[in-house]
């Protein structure tokens, strides 16, 4: 099986001249730890064939016992769940009003977790202890699990947000008794919404101190570069690090995978081979439209396989899902192709082979998908397939580099003012603000306290130093996956099809957009500014469309400063504005211009942080002298060092704006801006001031060693130019790099 589909890659002369790297990752063997457990619970583990445990897993067992908060980062498949179902557990059956909240980023991931929790519960004789308490819980069921509160309830933070928090009075009992809290995935909480997770785990943090109470935290998370200190900017307590595994890992092949036509149709033969050899198989994907091309393909290529194929995206309903999972872990399913939604821990059970099509942005997530194989101890095969983009094709020049990088930094703002004050003015709403609140920093809170109370929002109580809020459920107006205002998307008869933030309505609702919507297509036929709201239609186009912008910058506040050698970053506060003049028609086929539609829209103004380089006279005159573009130098830098932001913190490429002058006003000089895309800033940029020179050397090597001659979408090109990628002067990119690394 696996050794054919070897074969094949290694003499196949197609796939050999496809293939731009390769490597066998050996297996490593387990580390054991002994650990006392309850009689009842050893028998049962024991009756489970778990008789040892792994050294992380007894690592975390014990700092729980001791009280501390811990952050257990381990790879995929490694047992952190039993390694904090083990102390819940125990606790329970000391004290049978335990009370514990599980946290989950993803509705799945609850009901995958209760059901492996239950399970052991019932085995040592407690019953089910564990509920599920989210949004596709009925209506009549979740006042059952109030009435009557399991020891577990299994939730994610967007219920937190909006049914637990502001009805803290109805989970009375749940707050009183509230022992351990355990925020699983944290690594998936970053940018905006691990900001806006981070208010409301300080809201949580409140509501359980006025109850009496002070939980243990327990968090998990995939590999990344900052652990400890993501948990403490999650919840603003301190925490201790378990980050060695004791964990056994067979081989793994891994293969880089350069097409010679298009990525797609490789990943849909690769699929389809693995599966005609026996091979379990899971692709990754990017987008979801993607994931339903390459499962049609599969099915119209291998016909006899298409009961052993199936999709799997966002926009499933829940029960589609929960039957996709099951027939995947029972074996019923040969291959899945899915995108990010099955990145993370649902149990499926033991797959052969991971075919990424597309690298997943980050080396982290790159390992978690690939986690997603070769379990039970068996061997496996991980095949990444190169799109056309800057950082795919910088692993497939330099394979051996991806092992070699260290994982990126999950980096969260926990005192971003716009989202800090909406959870404010939230915590109001559930319980009056103290001047001497614990859980948030009341420094930083102050003066947004002041901006609500000058708008009404909340008032100042008889005492001092407390306010009260006027606003009832304030929690349903803000969106925790988003910042600034939202916007509906609504079809021609008045039914919600979505929502897009008020930072990308102009640019990917503005009136005649055709937007992409649960693999739809939709036109926008008009955009409602005053009630929030973009009116679509559905339609089946063989053209899509491409905002026209031009933005301009203001340095509000200069912050911090930073040289590498003779070169100078400033860190501060920037508004941006950003101005949608008008919109491009491109064939889907070829992406050749069709037309451009002018637009009369308002700006839309916000204010981030970003940092920023002022080029002196005398570089720019030698730029000119040499025959380089001025514009098109610092345009081309700017795009790229915005697409390598990603090898170092885990964002997207969209979390990320920039902008380049040929004078900026503030200096009269050519500058380059880099911005956080999103209003008040995420701490994006504030990472990139850490790692200025490794930054720009990745940036020049994905310029100078991309084989195009005057730029592509795998160097300095962005698929998102507001200016249509005019100017870009890919030899004068690489030239003024070159001398702010006096190479």
């Amino acid at each position: 099986m696996l050794q054919d589909i070897v074969d094949f890659l290694d003499n196949d002369r197609e796939m050999q001249l496809q293939t731009a790297g390769k490597r066998y990752i050996r297996p490593t063997p387990e580390q054991f730890r002994d650990i006392e457990l309850h009689e009842n619970l050893r028998k049962v583990l024991e009756n489970r064939g778990i008789t040892r445990f792994y050294r992380h897993q007894a690592e975390a067992v014990g700092h729980i016992r001791d009280g501390k908060n811990i952050v257990l980062m381990t790879p995929t498949a490694s047992g952190k769940s039993l390694a904090y179902h083990i102390p819940v557990l125990e606790a329970i059956i000391d004290d049978g009003n335990t009370q514990a909240l599980f946290i989950f980023p993803l509705k799945g991931l609850e009901q995958d977790q209760v059901k492996n929790l239950n399970a052991l519960s019932e085995a040592i004789g407690l019953g089910p202890v564990g509920e599920v308490y989210d949004g596709d819980t009925p209506a009549g069921r979740r006042r059952e699990i109030r009435e009557d509160l399991p020891n577990v309830i299994f939730t994610n933070p967007d219920m937190l947000h909006l049914a637990f928090l502001p009805f803290h009075k109805k989970w009375e009992g749940l707050f009183r008794n509230l022992k351990y809290i355990v925020v699983d995935e944290i690594h998936t909480y970053r940018g905006v919404f691990g900001s806006h997770v981070a208010q409301v785990l300080r809201r949580l943090r409140r509501i359980c101190g006025h109850y009496g109470v002070s939980p243990q935290f327990i968090s998990a998370s995939a590999t990344i570069a900052n652990p400890g200190r993501l948990a403490e900017d999650l919840v603003g307590v301190p925490f201790s690090v378990i980050d060695e595994s004791g964990a056994p890992s067979a081989g793994k092949h891994f293969y880089f995978m350069s097409p010679i036509e298009s990525p797609y149709t490789l990943a849909t033969k690769l699929f389809v081979q693995c599966m005609r050899q026996g091979m379990r198989t899971i692709a990754f994907t990017k987008a979801r439209k993607i994931t339903e091309l390459i499962y049609t393909w599969a099915v119209n290529y291998a016909p006899e396989l298409r009961e052993k194929i199936s999709p799997y995206r966002a926009g499933f309903l829940p029960h589609e899902r929960r039957e996709i999972e099951e027939r995947l872990f029972s074996g019923a399913l040969m291959g899945v192709v899915s995108t990010s939604a099955l990145e993370l821990g649902v149990d499926i059970g033991g797959l052969d082979c991971c075919i990424l099509c597309g690298y997943p942005g980050s080396v982290s997530s790159t390992w978690q998908r690939a986690g997603r194989v070769g379990r039970q101890g068996q061997e496996s095969l991980v095949l990444l397939v190169a799109i056309q983009d800057a950082l795919d094709q910088y692993f497939m020049r330099h394979p051996e580099e991806f092992f070699a990088k260290s994982h990126e930094a999950a980096v969260i703002d926990p005192f971003n003012a716009h989202i800090m004050k909406k959870h404010l003015l939230c915590a109001a709403a559930e319980l009056n603000l103290r001047q001497d609140e614990q859980a948030f920093d009341m420094e930083k809170a102050a003066p947004l306290i002041g901006e609500l109370v000058a708008e009404e929002l909340v008032l100042p109580g008889k005492k001092k130093g407390i306010w009260y809020s006027p606003v009832r459920m304030p929690q349903r107006e803000v969106s925790i996956r988003a910042v600034g205002e939202r916007f509906m998307l609504v079809n021609e008869s008045g039914r919600t099809i979505g929502e897009v933030s008020g930072a990308r309505v102009f640019r990917e609702a503005f009136p005649g957009a055709v937007y992409l919507h649960r693999g739809r297509q939709y036109r926008v036929t008009g955009l409602d500014i005053p009630k929030k709201k973009a009116v679509c239609a559905p339609v089946d186009l063989n053209y899509y469309t491409m905002p026209v912008s031009g933005d301009t910058t203001q340095i509000m506040k200069t912050e911090e400063t930073r040289r590498s050698g003779d070169l100078k970053f400033d860190w501060g506060r920037l508004r941006i504005v950003q101005r949608v003049m008008g919109y491009d028609t491109k064939r889907a086929s070829d992406g050749k211009w069709i037309k451009t539609t002018p637009l009369e829209l308002p700006d839309h103004t916000f204010e981030t942080e970003g940092l920023w380089t002022v080029i002196d006279r005398e570089t720019a005159r030698e730029i000119e002298a040499k025959g380089f573009d001025l514009g098109g130098t610092l345009h081309a830098v700017e795009h790229t060092a915005i697409a390598c932001m990603p090898l170092f913190a885990l964002c997207d490429r969209g979390d990320i704006g920039g902008l380049s002058h040929t004078g900026f006003p503030d200096f009269n000089l050519p500058a380059i801006f880099v911005y956080d895309g999103h209003e008040g800033g995420v701490g994006l940029t504030r990472r990139a001031m850490d790692i200025i020179p490794e930054w720009l050397e990745a940036t020049l090597r994905i310029i100078e060693e991309c084989p195009c001659e005057s730029g592509c979408p795998s160097c300095v090109q962005d698929p998102q130019c507001g200016n249509r990628n005019d100017p870009l002067d890919k030899q004068g990119a690489k030239w003024l790099l070159k001398k702010w690394l006096a190479l």
